[in-house]
């Protein structure tokens, strides 16, 4: 209908559309223009564009010129365009607190377009659009606006800022990974030590964020190129390099050695490997290089060193004025070498590196001098070595100077005029075979050393340096000291040498000493009377040695020497210094050498000996070795010593201990007794001695009771002198007997002895004692049961406590036990000997037993302990105790019952009672008899009346509730149970009654039920069961298990079936019984 409407019916509208159509259609092409926004005049930017690439984390901004026909176009080859950025919104009031981060961006180049302005027009020109990328920072994760402005020529910017034209209507969301490598590394290159080291901040030191222990602990990769490593060619970096080091998380530095020979430019860049940071297995890498972990500067690894100059000399210049002087270094710079420099090296020996403790730097002089002048200082004095080192624009030297770089010696004086020797130079015989040599240390040096000669003339310099072998060297000391003991060796006599003495020192060099030789003045020669003397005197020879032990001396007597001025010492030994067997020759300056007494002035005596005492300390019995040495007045003695004849060693023995005896008593057997406790028989006594006695010993033997056994101090015999051994004494012997008449007690034996020394001493033993007495022996527990008729229950402890008591010494102390006792099943234990003994006076003269055991090991009955004591005589005295083990119970009557103790009774003897007629026995059989007879009446009655015929019924008559009273008064009814009543009924029948009758509950009261003739009983009343109280559980004796017999009884009282009586009660009623008349109180008629 539309299209009717507006074509018209006819379709002239149609075809005029149509036609219109075509004629478009055949118009000629123009050019296109897009639609710019804005006042064209302000060439406003069209068309912006802003994409963020995640990969390489920078946007891209685009946009055209403006693109009309006009002449504003000229406009473009001036104008510059301005890139902004900002999270925010950019317009006009907030474009100007931003700063473009990209500005002169030319709008379109006249030498481009051949100043064709309409070729720079956005679309229909040939200029290509603009472009500019913005490097995001790390860790962006946000949206930001982009905006262009343009600049004209004149420098107004205008800030036309239409959306899709200059500004992007949209913000740009960029999101850039975080930094995840070290911050500042920093490298420095050490030529002396060919080092470089490389040092960084790891980020973990800024935000302690990555694991660094652990499996995904992050690794710090270390890498060197010869380029520098940015983020453009990182990645192809990690690609293509292999890293020099990795190090564990943590590390902020490290060393790198530089092979020899090596000159490059290193770029070091560090970075990390996180393990697992993406995804488990998946590694990751920053390759930005974006905190400054990439050097932009190399370091300079150059430790190839520079040639050597090939000829230099050195020579000294004095300064006789001053005593100074000057050394100049001349050489010939290394050709080819740009930059270089020179530095000259010293010292007081030769040298071929410079790296020597002693080597001194003395200068360093630039390329073109080939120089160098060094003012020697003053006190310089020796030989002096110059070496000439090059080293290139880098500092590269090398540490190891060729021949032809160094100098030879070169001899400075700086010293002059003084004197280089000691001076006051002086020698003397001291004695001790020792010459002192004595000086002045020399001036203007330190640190020096003083060199000791010897020689038998006087030697000169010349001679000497002609012949070095002309003076013996003998020694050597610091400075500070002055003096030096010459050692002389031994058999000089009157001699005269003369001892030189010289100076070495460093005179200013840090080595290199130096030492004059002219032998000036530093010499002496030995004066007369002082002549060295080293010849020892003769020996002396001992004359006596003896001990006196009561004195506590030794004494020792020498003749005298020949010598004038003499001095003695007297020496000890303890051991054996002329071995075993005293032939060999030692000397006091031996081991084993003490000095007793020294400085024995002899002066100008003319006594023929010489005589002294020693103290020797109590209590010694020691062979000792006593020697005199002899000096001369020098000092000069003989070490050695000897024994034997006119020796100058005397052995002797030293003793001021008492002489000691043990003691040894033999039986009539011949054999030693060792028992403390002796009886009547024949003894004999031997006592041997530590040493030899110078008589014969005395002994008195006793008892303290009074008892004489050797009738007074006796003289014993000498039996054996064991002369032969060394580890036994001489012993003596004394026989002596005992009687039964002896008086008994503790013995006494008294020696009194004196041995070769003099010594006196008396010795006792008091450890025997005579014994005719047997021990004691008493059992206080357990209770004897005839004295006390005490027993022991099942279940308690049995003590057994028992005393024993002796004169001397109780040996055994023994117990044993026999069960059963008195029965023919006795049972005797051994004897066994007490453990549990205490003994009370801590002789063994008093014990006391004290044992436990269960009553439980004994069965009831009576049983016996015996207790035995043995004295150290064999003297045996037993005891024994019968005692009783019992099994008991408490009755309910509250008395006690034993087993073994009622068994003991005699069985009770039956009474006889022989009652009369009247006895109440008998008087309840009369009763019993006249119930009896009674009860035949009635049952007669009953069965009379009850086979006597029914009566008739009276309606309504009082005789016939007479009847029904009655029968039920006697339990009958009509159909009366004869054979119950009579109990003949057959036996069979109640065999038929099943057994769970008697357990079956009554039933109730049938008011139809025949009644059933029951004998009359009395109920008795329920008679509570009584539980019996067993007293032996009150004593906390646990009597069961021992019970088992009476358990058994019980047992077998339990198992015996109960009779069950037979039930009586009520039989049922036959189905047609008749019923039962209601019984009731007849009403009044009233």
């Amino acid at each position: 209908m539309m299209t009717v409407n507006l074509l018209g019916k006819e379709g002239k509208r149609k075809a005029i559309f149509l036609v219109m159509c075509m004629l478009l259609a055949l118009l000629p092409m123009s050019n296109v223009s897009a639609e710019d926004i804005g006042n064209p005049s302000n060439l406003q930017a069209q068309d912006i564009s802003a994409v963020f690439d995640p990969a390489s984390e920078t946007t891209t901004v685009t946009w055209r010129n403006i693109d009309i026909d006009g002449s504003v176009l000229q406009g473009l080859f001036t104008a510059t365009y301005n890139v902004y950025r900002s999270s925010e919104v950019i317009d006009q009031s907030s474009i100007g607190s931003l700063t473009p981060f990209e500005t002169g961006i030319v709008a379109c180049s006249s030498a481009e377009v051949q100043n064709d302005a309409f070729k720079c027009r956005g679309i229909n020109g040939t200029v290509a659009q603009h472009s500019v990328s913005f490097l995001v920072s790390p860790g962006v994760n946000e949206s930001f606006y982009y905006a262009v402005t343009t600049t004209l020529g004149d420098g107004t910017e205008l800030t036309d800022l239409d959306e899709n034209a200059s500004l992007i209507e949209t913000p740009i969301l960029e999101q850039t990974t975080p930094i995840r490598t070290p911050y500042n590394i920093f490298g420095s290159f050490d030529p002396d030590l060919s080092q470089s080291t490389v040092q960084w901040i790891n980020y973990n030191d800024i935000f302690p964020i990555l694991p660094d222990t652990g499996d995904d602990a992050y690794q710090i990769l270390l890498y060197r190129t010869s380029y520098p490593v940015t983020r453009s060619n990182g990645a192809n970096m990690l690609a293509t390099e292999t890293p020099i080091a990795t190090l564990p998380a943590g590390t902020s530095s490290i060393v790198i050695d530089v092979p020899q020979n090596t000159d490059r430019e290193a770029h070091y860049s560090v970075t990390y490997n996180l393990p697992n940071w993406t995804a488990p297995g998946q590694d990751y890498q920053d390759v930005r290089f974006l905190s400054n972990n990439a050097m932009t500067s190399p370091v300079m690894e150059d430790n190839l060193p520079p040639e050597q100059v090939s000829s230099m000399y050195a020579q000294f210049n004095a300064e006789p004025t001053n005593g100074g002087g000057t050394t100049t270094v001349v050489w010939t710079d290394v050709a080819g070498e740009v930059g270089e420099s020179y530095r000259i090296y010293m010292s007081g020996t030769a040298f071929s590196s410079v790296l020597r403790s002693d080597v001194q730097l003395l200068g360093t002089i630039s390329e073109g001098v080939e120089s160098f002048d060094y003012e020697v200082p003053t006190g310089r004095l020796g030989n002096a070595y110059y070496c000439v080192a090059t080293v290139d624009m880098y500092g590269v030297m090398d540490t190891n100077v060729s021949f032809n770089s160094c100098s030879d010696a070169v001899v400075e004086d700086a010293f002059s005029p003084w004197i280089a020797e000691p001076t006051n130079v002086y020698a003397e015989f001291i004695g001790n075979k020792t010459t002192r040599v004595s000086w002045t240390d020399q001036l203007g040096v330190e640190g020096e050393q003083y060199h000791i000669y010897k020689a038998g003339w006087k030697v000169t310099g010349g001679e000497w340096a002609t012949f070095n072998g002309s003076l013996q060297w003998l020694g050597s000391v610091s400075d500070g000291v002055g003096y030096f003991d010459v050692e002389l060796s031994d058999g000089l006599l009157v001699s005269r040498p003369y001892y030189f003495v010289t100076t070495e020192a460093l005179y200013g060099h840090l080595s290199g000493t130096y030492m004059d030789k002219r032998l000036n003045q530093n010499f002496f020669q030995i004066a007369e009377g002082n002549e060295e003397d080293t010849t020892a005197p003769l020996r002396v020879s001992m004359k006596e040695v003896q001990s006196i032990g009561y004195l506590n001396k030794v004494t020792l007597e020498w003749f005298n020497s020949d010598e004038t001025d003499e001095v003695y010492q007297v020496w000890r030994h303890y051991g054996e210094p002329f071995g075993a067997d005293e032939s060999e020759i030692s000397s006091v300056s031996d081991d084993g050498w003490e000095l007793v007494i020294d400085n024995i002035q002899a002066g100008a005596s003319e006594e023929n000996t010489f005589f002294r005492q020693i103290d020797i300390p109590n209590e010694v019995d020691r062979d000792v070795w006593y020697a005199v040495m002899v000096a001369d007045k020098w000092g000069n003695t003989d070490p050695e010593t000897y024994s034997g004849l006119n020796s100058n060693a005397i052995k002797v023995t030293e003793d001021t201990k008492a002489p000691q005896a043990t003691l040894v008593l033999i039986n009539e057997d011949n054999e030693a007794f060792t028992s403390p406790s002796l009886i009547a028989g024949d003894y004999k006594v031997q006592i041997e001695f530590d040493e030899y006695l110078d008589v014969n010993p005395m002994i008195n033997i006793t008892t303290l009771g009074g008892g004489d056994l050797s009738g007074g101090e006796r003289e014993m015999a000498l039996i054996q002198e064991n002369a032969g051994n060394p580890d036994r004494g001489p012993v003596y012997e004394l026989d002596f007997f005992i009687t039964s008449a002896t008086i008994a007690g503790d013995m006494v034996f008294e020696v009194q002895m004196e041995d070769l020394a003099n010594n006196q001493a008396t010795q006792q033993w008091t450890d025997r004692a005579v014994d005719a007495v047997a021990p004691q022996v008493v059992i206080y527990s357990p209770s004897s049961f005839s004295d006390s008729e005490s027993k022991y229950l099942y279940g308690n402890m049995i003590q057994v406590l028992a005393g024993a008591e002796d004169d001397v010494r109780i040996d055994s102390f023994q117990y044993k036990f026999t069960y059963n006792y008195g029965t023919g099943q006795s049972i005797n234990t051994p004897w066994t000997e007490a453990t549990e003994v205490t003994n009370l006076d801590g002789d063994n003269s008093s014990l006391v037993l004290d044992l436990e055991f269960s009553a439980g090991n004994f069965l009831p009955g009576q049983h016996a302990v015996f207790v035995r004591a043995v004295d150290s005589a064999g003297n045996e005295r037993s005891t024994s105790v019968i005692f009783v083990v019992d099994e008991c119970r408490n009755r309910i009557d509250g008395t006690t019952s034993c087993n073994y103790v009622e068994s003991l009774k005699p069985e009770p003897e039956p009474v006889i009672v022989e009652p009369s007629m009247t006895d109440p026995p008998y008087i309840l059989v009369w009763v019993l008899s006249g119930i009896f007879v009674f009860s035949l009446i009635v049952m007669s009655m009953v069965i009379s009346t009850s086979m006597s015929g029914p009566k008739k019924k009276k309606a309504g008559g009082d005789e016939e509730e007479d009847e029904d009273w009655m029968s039920e008064f006697i339990g009958t009814s009509q159909d009366l149970d004869m054979g119950a009543v009579t109990d003949t009924s057959v036996k069979s029948e109640e065999k038929t009654v099943e057994p769970e009758a008697a357990s079956e509950v009554e039933p109730e009261e049938d008011p139809f039920a025949v009644n059933v003739i029951t004998r009359k009983t009395r109920r008795k009343k329920d008679v509570p069961e009584i539980v019996e109280d067993d007293d032996d559980d009150d004593d906390g004796i646990d009597w069961s298990e021992y019970d088992d017999d009476d358990e058994q009884e019980e047992e077998a009282v339990e198992e015996k079936p109960v009779a069950k009586k037979r039930a009586v009660g009520r039989r049922a009623a036959p189905r047609k019984a008749p019923k039962r008349r209601a019984v009731g109180r007849k009403k009044s008629e009233d």
